[in-house]
């Protein structure tokens, strides 16, 4: 019985890099998952400038990783801004990178693509662990007006941004196309930093790697007012 099982094992997985030979050879764009990764949870995000794959860090960050992994994939409904409807389909696939940082960021996620546009949902303060933006190849949530935290608006950090740690929630780290990150950091923009050439968001693939816990799933978050104390010493008039 055990030999039985690992010679279907053999064949299971031969069949699969075949596959994937074969759909990396035809199929252009396509970037097979690589079995040799570290077990764990992973977004391939495919740009018209490159592939960019992300490790994500559900155990640092979970309802930032639950709400882009669920976005991605079409399993969270959201308002679209443009007609008011709700939908529930891949909310990244098509979207523009609308802005780019001079060789320090890109921002995706915005559902206008124009840098204007609101997060349809929002997650709770997380994501200050042991990874964080103190070297390049980081992935965060960006903050929104009154210190909200999008739960769709990320960017991807093309050096190292120590003051974002603590700031926003740092969800995934990059483990291949930094030079791809480089160049889409360093595209050729207009003053708002919305890069002149489109550069387009294709699509991001959720995958994971090994055996591995499921990921969590999102949890709907109203972000609270801020409160402002007046400083000791000073009274209320």
């Amino acid at each position: 019985m055990m030999r039985a099982t690992s010679i279907e094992f053999v064949h299971r997985t031969a069949i699969a890099v075949a596959i994937a030979a074969f759909a990396a050879a035809v199929l252009p764009g396509f970037a097979a998952p690589r079995a040799d990764r570290e077990p764990g949870w992973y977004a391939r995000l495919e740009t018209s400038s490159g592939t960019v794959v992300i490790r994500l860090l559900p155990e640092q960050a979970p309802q930032s990783v639950a709400h882009f992994a669920a976005l991605a994939e079409g399993r969270l409904e959201w308002t679209d801004p443009m007609t008011g409807k709700a939908r529930r389909d891949p909310y990244y696939d098509g979207l523009l990178i609308h802005k780019v940082s001079a060789a320090q960021r890109f921002e995706a996620g915005d559902p206008t693509s124009t840098g204007r546009g609101s997060a349809p949902v929002y997650v709770p303060e997380e994501g200050c662990g042991p990874v964080d933006f103190s070297i390049r190849g980081r992935v965060g949530m960006t903050r929104a007006s009154l210190g909200r935290i999008s739960g769709s608006l990320f960017f991807v950090t093309a050096a190292p941004q120590p003051w974002l740690s603590g700031r926003h929630p740092c969800f995934g780290t990059v483990v291949q196309g930094l030079d791809v990150v480089d160049a889409i950091s360093t595209a050729r923009a207009d003053g708002n930093g919305k890069p002149i050439e489109p550069i387009v968001l294709k699509t991001i693939k959720v995958y994971s790697v090994g055996e591995v816990e499921p990921l969590p799933e999102p949890v709907a978050f109203t972000p609270q007012p801020r409160r402002f104390q007046l400083r000791e010493g000073l009274e209320s008039r």
